[in-house]
């Protein structure tokens, strides 16, 4: 079978490697000029993937994260929770051996008899199969899709020299629709950013003084929602599909673990496999999560900060029990508390 990929992120980078290694003819299209530039992506993983994947990309471990909202904050922490990936180096890894296309612009995606065709800037390509993993604004989900529910998040982040006083410890300040973040990268180098309004990313540089000269900016949008992963023989993977966590942002775990699923259902030929695995691993964790940030979103502030102080008083309970991938289990540990219940009010009910 040949199949096209559109999009050389590492989710179709790995969904495209597992087809090619399946004995499909792949094609993988990019319009950028590089694999793994720019980086439109923090870099924080966790566990699992290093489990997953191995630790030759690692820069830096994480050991937890010093929390703030306003005046208030407090720590959570737990060895080896976390590390900072060289996304760069690892995209490129998976590239490796594979029929890339770079320069390419995708135009336009439709479907032909037997198959699709894929129009881009040197020609087209015919294909059997087509891989959407072109990111948010994703052309394959624009042209073959009918219907979405993924909304659009800004995220801004700087490389900056700046020293930290604990080199294995993030720094989130609370403040939505997301939040900032300083994470340490290593050799006296700290990845700066926000999701949101641009005004984040310098408010947290000014209130923690980080102000070095950035050795590199990047915008990424951020996707959050849902949309159905397949129509006929054309897919969706990755931010395409908004495989995101609704509380972070974080979605290269998710994508990798969603091109396995692809992957999967292909060798199956049972297309629509690949939504059933999804929707059975993760499911329920998108939808207790996007419910989550609903709430978040929507609080006032002086919930927002009574809810903060709940969190510092059950930091032990979050440090034992919480997942790096599967934020529900959080959630679930913090609704057990009478008082956290108390505060939501109306909108824990909304929640249920």
């Amino acid at each position: 079978m040949r199949i096209v990929t559109v999009g050389a992120g590492p989710c179709g980078l790995y969904a495209s490697r597992l087809l090619q290694e399946g004995g499909h003819e792949v094609v993988v299209l990019e319009e950028h000029e590089e694999v793994g530039r720019p980086v439109n992506c923090a870099g924080l993983v966790g566990s699992r993937f290093v489990e997953r994947f191995g630790d030759k990309h690692v820069m830096n471990r994480i050991d937890g994260a010093h929390i703030h909202l306003g005046s208030s904050h407090f720590s959570l922490r737990r060895d080896n929770v976390a590390y900072v990936l060289d996304r760069c180096a690892f995209d490129k890894s998976l590239a490796s051996g594979l029929d890339i296309g770079l320069g390419i612009r995708v135009r336009h995606a439709s479907a032909i008899s037997g198959g699709y065709r894929v129009e881009h800037s040197d020609g087209s390509f015919d294909c059997d199969a087509l891989i959407g993993a072109d990111g948010p604004s994703s052309i394959v989900r624009r042209d073959l899709w009918q219907e979405s529910d993924i909304s659009i998040y800004p995220a801004y982040q700087e490389r900056v020299e700046h020293d930290v006083a604990e080199t294995h410890m993030v720094t989130v300040d609370v403040r939505r629709p997301f939040f900032s973040w300083i994470i340490p990268e290593g050799n006296g180098i700290v990845r700066v950013g926000t999701i949101g309004a641009r005004k984040g990313l310098e408010s947290i540089k000014e209130r923690f003084g980080v102000n070095g000269e950035p050795i590199s900016r990047i915008r990424a949008p951020i996707p959050v929602g849902r949309v159905p992963l397949s129509r006929g023989m054309s897919f969706l993977v990755g931010d395409a599909a908004a495989q995101t966590k609704p509380l972070t942002g974080g979605g290269l775990f998710y994508g990798l673990r969603a091109a396995t699923m692809l992957a999967q259902a292909l060798e199956d030929k049972d297309p629509s496999l690949y939504q059933s695995l999804w929707d059975k691993r993760y499911g329920k964790e998108i939808s207790t999560a996007l419910k989550a940030r609903k709430v978040y979103e929507n609080m006032s502030e002086s919930d927002l900060k009574k809810a903060f102080d709940v969190l510092s008083d059950n930091r032990e309970r979050i440090e034992a029990g919480a997942d790096f991938e599967k934020h529900s289990k959080a959630i679930g540990l913090l609704l057990r508390n009478p008082s956290l219940i108390a505060i939501l009010g109306r909108n824990f009910m909304n929640l249920i």
